[in-house]
């Protein structure tokens, strides 16, 4: 899907903010323009992605980009970009439905883009934070299910209780699938100076 404009509002650290100088403003144009020129691998995948969540079927498509997150400014040498790390966040129709993707995007050698799907849904965590939120969501799994040897599929993540300031705790709700099973756990997230940690709990009820 080429020239598909991209609207997005600066985004650091999960954090809604709005670009209000002239750096900021420099800095979330290069990433937009950077972010609209990988949208065919984008979308590629994602097909790939949405395979694995709706039991073979790669039927998507991307509606529009609904928020990006900067978590490296880009910086140019000699005139292309030398670094920096961004996700975007995508409105799509996957296989009927309507949801939401992510991808996280690194400027790597010769000013190239490296592109990794992240966990579906609303979620506010970072790539990494969200590797260990996926390990222990397995580990946690795995007790319920101890013959269970798949890896867990997170399928979709929503935020249940909002951050008014970055500084906040905040709540979300991972539902994923092993074994042929949902599984959720709700992540309560506590941002530290030294980073974000989290502690997982089981909800009331797992969606279906």
């Amino acid at each position: 899907m080429r020239g598909l404009s991209l609207a997005l509002g600066l985004v650091v650290a999960g954090m809604a903010v709005l670009a209000g100088t002239a750096v900021a403003q420099v800095n979330i144009t290069r990433v937009e323009q950077l972010a609209a020129a990988q949208m065919d691998k984008v979308e590629l995948i994602l097909a790939q992605q949405q395979r694995s969540l709706a039991n073979g079927c790669d039927k998507l498509r991307i509606l529009k980009a609904e928020a990006v997150t900067v978590w490296e400014p880009v910086t140019l040498q000699d005139g292309k970009p030398s670094s920096g790390r961004w996700s975007v966040r995508y409105a799509v129709e996957a296989c009927g439905e309507l949801g939401l993707r992510n991808v996280d995007m690194q400027v790597v050698n010769n000013g190239n883009v490296a592109i990794d799907p992240l966990v579906p849904g609303s979620t506010l965590a970072d790539a990494k934070l969200q590797h260990d939120i996926t390990n222990s969501f397995e580990l946690a799994a795995k007790v319920a299910m101890p013959n269970c040897t798949d890896k867990v599929i997170v399928r979709q993540t929503e935020v249940s209780v909002y951050p008014k300031t970055p500084k906040d705790r905040w709540r979300e709700i991972w539902i994923g699938a092993m074994c042929g099973r949902d599984v959720g756990q709700v992540v309560d997230f506590l941002p530290t100076s030294s980073g974000t940690s989290f502690k997982m709990s089981v909800p009331n009820k797992t969606a279906k």
